[in-house]
Protein backbone atom coordinates (compact mmCIF):
# COMPACT_ATOMS: atom_id res chain seq x y z
CA UNK A 1 0.00 0.00 0.00
CA UNK A 2 2.96 2.39 0.82
CA UNK A 3 3.72 2.29 -3.33
CA UNK A 4 0.25 3.44 -3.87
CA UNK A 5 0.14 6.93 -4.65
CA UNK A 6 -4.10 7.14 -4.51
CA UNK A 7 -5.57 4.78 -2.35
CA UNK A 8 -9.07 6.04 -3.36
CA UNK A 9 -8.44 3.86 -6.58
CA UNK A 10 -7.17 0.93 -4.78
CA UNK A 11 -11.05 -0.74 -4.20
CA UNK A 12 -11.84 0.36 -7.77
CA UNK A 13 -8.78 -1.44 -9.00
CA UNK A 14 -9.49 -4.55 -6.74
CA UNK A 15 -13.27 -4.53 -7.84
CA UNK A 16 -12.13 -4.48 -11.74
CA UNK A 17 -9.99 -7.43 -10.99
CA UNK A 18 -13.13 -9.23 -9.10
CA UNK A 19 -11.28 -9.35 -6.25
CA UNK A 20 -13.87 -7.28 -4.05
CA UNK A 21 -17.74 -6.97 -5.00
CA UNK A 22 -20.22 -4.49 -5.32
CA UNK A 23 -20.64 -4.08 -1.80
CA UNK A 24 -16.86 -3.74 -1.23
CA UNK A 25 -16.35 -7.69 -0.16
CA UNK A 26 -13.99 -10.56 -1.07
CA UNK A 27 -15.81 -12.21 -3.80
CA UNK A 28 -15.90 -16.24 -3.86
CA UNK A 29 -12.34 -16.47 -5.95
CA UNK A 30 -10.07 -13.50 -4.25
CA UNK A 31 -8.10 -15.80 -2.61
CA UNK A 32 -6.80 -17.63 -5.98
CA UNK A 33 -6.89 -14.13 -7.56
CA UNK A 34 -4.76 -13.13 -5.16
CA UNK A 35 -1.93 -16.03 -5.10
CA UNK A 36 -2.22 -15.60 -8.73
CA UNK A 37 -1.41 -11.96 -8.59
CA UNK A 38 1.50 -12.73 -6.10
CA UNK A 39 2.96 -15.38 -8.46
CA UNK A 40 3.07 -12.84 -11.16
CA UNK A 41 4.67 -10.38 -9.57
CA UNK A 42 7.18 -12.33 -7.40
CA UNK A 43 8.08 -14.44 -11.33
CA UNK A 44 8.70 -10.40 -12.75
CA UNK A 45 11.30 -10.05 -10.11
CA UNK A 46 12.54 -13.44 -10.34
CA UNK A 47 12.48 -14.58 -14.02
CA UNK A 48 13.96 -13.07 -16.96
CA UNK A 49 16.48 -11.51 -19.19
CA UNK A 50 18.49 -8.94 -20.30
CA UNK A 51 20.34 -7.66 -23.75
CA UNK A 52 24.05 -8.49 -23.21
CA UNK A 53 26.36 -6.21 -25.36
CA UNK A 54 30.04 -6.29 -26.56
CA UNK A 55 30.60 -2.57 -28.68
CA UNK A 56 33.52 -1.76 -30.12
CA UNK A 57 34.35 1.43 -30.34
CA UNK A 58 33.38 2.05 -33.92
CA UNK A 59 30.06 1.18 -32.77
CA UNK A 60 29.89 2.86 -29.49
CA UNK A 61 28.41 6.55 -30.85
CA UNK A 62 25.29 4.48 -32.57
CA UNK A 63 24.25 2.77 -29.20
CA UNK A 64 24.66 5.88 -27.48
CA UNK A 65 21.95 7.15 -30.60
CA UNK A 66 19.53 4.18 -30.23
CA UNK A 67 19.26 4.63 -26.64
CA UNK A 68 18.50 8.23 -26.94
CA UNK A 69 16.05 7.78 -29.24
CA UNK A 70 14.45 5.12 -27.79
CA UNK A 71 13.90 7.21 -24.95
CA UNK A 72 16.99 5.92 -22.91
CA UNK A 73 18.53 5.48 -20.60
CA UNK A 74 18.75 1.85 -20.13
CA UNK A 75 21.79 0.99 -22.38
CA UNK A 76 22.40 -3.17 -22.61
CA UNK A 77 24.74 -4.72 -20.05
CA UNK A 78 28.32 -4.66 -21.11
CA UNK A 79 29.85 -8.29 -21.81
CA UNK A 80 32.76 -8.74 -20.33
CA UNK A 81 31.57 -7.38 -17.05
CA UNK A 82 28.39 -9.68 -17.07
CA UNK A 83 30.07 -12.57 -17.43
CA UNK A 84 32.60 -12.09 -14.78
CA UNK A 85 29.21 -10.99 -12.47
CA UNK A 86 27.77 -14.39 -12.83
CA UNK A 87 30.58 -15.78 -12.33
CA UNK A 88 31.12 -13.87 -8.79
CA UNK A 89 27.63 -15.31 -7.85
CA UNK A 90 28.05 -18.87 -7.90
CA UNK A 91 27.75 -20.35 -4.49
CA UNK A 92 27.25 -24.10 -5.33
CA UNK A 93 27.97 -24.58 -9.10
CA UNK A 94 29.36 -23.00 -11.90
CA UNK A 95 29.75 -23.92 -15.50
CA UNK A 96 32.13 -21.82 -18.04
CA UNK A 97 31.63 -22.84 -21.62
CA UNK A 98 33.35 -21.61 -25.37
CA UNK A 99 35.17 -22.95 -28.01
CA UNK A 100 37.48 -20.08 -27.59
CA UNK A 101 38.94 -19.01 -24.46
CA UNK A 102 41.99 -16.46 -23.65
CA UNK A 103 44.32 -16.78 -20.57
CA UNK A 104 43.79 -13.21 -19.84
CA UNK A 105 39.90 -13.74 -19.42
CA UNK A 106 40.71 -16.75 -17.55
CA UNK A 107 42.49 -14.83 -14.63
CA UNK A 108 39.57 -12.15 -14.52
CA UNK A 109 37.06 -15.45 -13.48
CA UNK A 110 40.13 -17.00 -11.75
CA UNK A 111 39.19 -15.51 -8.00
CA UNK A 112 35.39 -16.41 -8.35
CA UNK A 113 36.35 -20.02 -9.42
CA UNK A 114 38.95 -20.27 -6.26
CA UNK A 115 36.08 -18.73 -3.69
CA UNK A 116 33.36 -21.28 -5.40
CA UNK A 117 36.09 -24.33 -4.89
CA UNK A 118 37.49 -23.52 -1.61
CA UNK A 119 33.18 -22.81 -0.45
CA UNK A 120 33.21 -26.45 -1.34
CA UNK A 121 31.30 -25.89 -4.78
CA UNK A 122 32.16 -27.49 -8.32
CA UNK A 123 33.05 -26.07 -11.18
CA UNK A 124 32.71 -27.27 -15.01
CA UNK A 125 34.80 -26.47 -18.15
CA UNK A 126 33.64 -27.36 -21.50
CA UNK A 127 36.04 -26.25 -24.72
CA UNK A 128 37.85 -27.64 -27.34
CA UNK A 129 41.14 -28.75 -29.05
CA UNK A 130 42.77 -29.28 -25.59
CA UNK A 131 44.24 -33.10 -26.30
CA UNK A 132 47.58 -34.03 -27.93
CA UNK A 133 45.28 -35.92 -30.18
CA UNK A 134 43.32 -33.04 -31.38
CA UNK A 135 43.41 -31.48 -34.92
CA UNK A 136 44.59 -27.71 -34.47
CA UNK A 137 45.47 -28.17 -30.60
CA UNK A 138 44.83 -24.63 -29.33
CA UNK A 139 47.59 -23.25 -27.10
CA UNK A 140 44.93 -20.45 -26.18
CA UNK A 141 42.80 -23.11 -24.59
CA UNK A 142 45.37 -24.87 -22.95
CA UNK A 143 46.71 -22.14 -21.49
CA UNK A 144 43.55 -20.83 -20.64
CA UNK A 145 42.55 -23.67 -19.01
CA UNK A 146 46.04 -24.12 -16.86
CA UNK A 147 45.17 -20.89 -15.45
CA UNK A 148 42.08 -22.24 -14.02
CA UNK A 149 43.46 -25.21 -12.93
CA UNK A 150 46.01 -23.36 -11.23
CA UNK A 151 43.38 -21.12 -9.50
CA UNK A 152 41.54 -24.12 -8.51
CA UNK A 153 44.76 -25.23 -6.04
CA UNK A 154 43.85 -28.02 -3.56
CA UNK A 155 40.44 -28.00 -4.80
CA UNK A 156 41.15 -29.08 -7.96
CA UNK A 157 39.19 -32.20 -7.77
CA UNK A 158 36.14 -30.42 -7.86
CA UNK A 159 37.25 -28.83 -11.13
CA UNK A 160 36.33 -31.16 -13.96
CA UNK A 161 37.67 -30.04 -18.06
CA UNK A 162 35.73 -31.10 -20.95
CA UNK A 163 36.98 -31.15 -24.16
CA UNK A 164 35.50 -32.04 -27.70
CA UNK A 165 39.43 -33.04 -29.05
CA UNK A 166 37.99 -34.82 -32.59
CA UNK A 167 37.07 -33.01 -36.48
CA UNK A 168 35.37 -30.41 -36.67
CA UNK A 169 34.48 -27.58 -33.99
CA UNK A 170 32.26 -29.59 -32.48
CA UNK A 171 30.70 -27.40 -29.58
CA UNK A 172 30.01 -23.91 -30.64
CA UNK A 173 27.75 -22.54 -27.33
CA UNK A 174 29.46 -19.30 -25.33
CA UNK A 175 27.72 -20.10 -21.54
CA UNK A 176 28.52 -18.57 -17.96
CA UNK A 177 26.03 -20.60 -15.80
CA UNK A 178 25.79 -19.98 -11.57
CA UNK A 179 23.64 -22.27 -9.52
CA UNK A 180 21.24 -22.98 -12.37
CA UNK A 181 19.29 -19.73 -11.67
CA UNK A 182 22.03 -17.01 -13.30
CA UNK A 183 23.57 -18.01 -16.67
CA UNK A 184 25.08 -15.60 -19.89
CA UNK A 185 24.69 -16.98 -23.08
CA UNK A 186 25.83 -14.89 -26.48
CA UNK A 187 27.69 -15.33 -29.31
CA UNK A 188 30.79 -14.24 -27.15
CA UNK A 189 33.50 -16.46 -27.35
CA UNK A 190 35.61 -15.61 -23.88
CA UNK A 191 38.53 -13.95 -25.29
CA UNK A 192 39.47 -10.07 -25.88
CA UNK A 193 38.00 -9.86 -28.75
CA UNK A 194 34.50 -11.44 -27.74
CA UNK A 195 34.46 -8.96 -24.96
CA UNK A 196 35.96 -6.19 -26.03
CA UNK A 197 36.75 -6.12 -29.97
CA UNK A 198 33.67 -7.47 -31.90
CA UNK A 199 30.59 -6.77 -32.01
CA UNK A 200 28.12 -9.25 -29.79
CA UNK A 201 25.34 -10.10 -28.84
CA UNK A 202 24.02 -12.48 -25.68
CA UNK A 203 21.50 -12.42 -23.14
CA UNK A 204 21.36 -12.59 -19.35
CA UNK A 205 19.08 -14.89 -18.35
CA UNK A 206 17.21 -15.25 -14.57
CA UNK A 207 15.00 -18.23 -12.38
CA UNK A 208 13.94 -21.49 -13.05
CA UNK A 209 14.65 -21.52 -16.56
CA UNK A 210 18.32 -21.35 -16.34
CA UNK A 211 17.77 -25.28 -14.94
CA UNK A 212 16.91 -26.37 -18.65
CA UNK A 213 20.33 -24.85 -20.24
CA UNK A 214 22.14 -26.22 -17.22
CA UNK A 215 20.96 -29.64 -18.06
CA UNK A 216 21.88 -29.66 -21.36
CA UNK A 217 25.35 -28.18 -20.82
CA UNK A 218 25.66 -31.56 -18.15
CA UNK A 219 24.65 -33.98 -20.84
CA UNK A 220 27.32 -32.67 -23.09
CA UNK A 221 30.05 -32.45 -20.39
CA UNK A 222 29.45 -35.86 -19.51
CA UNK A 223 28.90 -37.23 -23.18
CA UNK A 224 32.25 -35.37 -23.61
CA UNK A 225 33.85 -37.10 -20.78
CA UNK A 226 32.40 -40.20 -21.93
CA UNK A 227 34.22 -40.38 -24.99
CA UNK A 228 37.64 -38.58 -23.76
CA UNK A 229 37.64 -42.02 -21.72
CA UNK A 230 36.76 -44.14 -24.95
Amino acid sequence: MNAVIDRRLVSYALAHAGILDEEGNLTEGASLLLAQAHAMVAMSVEEGWELVLTVPAFLKDSLSTMSRDNGGPGLPLDTGRTIREVAETAQTRLVIAAPYLHPSFATALAPALTTLLQDGGTATIITRALGWSAPNRSNANVEAVTVLREAAGTARRRLTVCSWDEAGLGVHFKVVLADDRLAYIGSANLTPGGTGAHAEAGVLLRGSRVRSLSRWLQVVADELTRRSVT
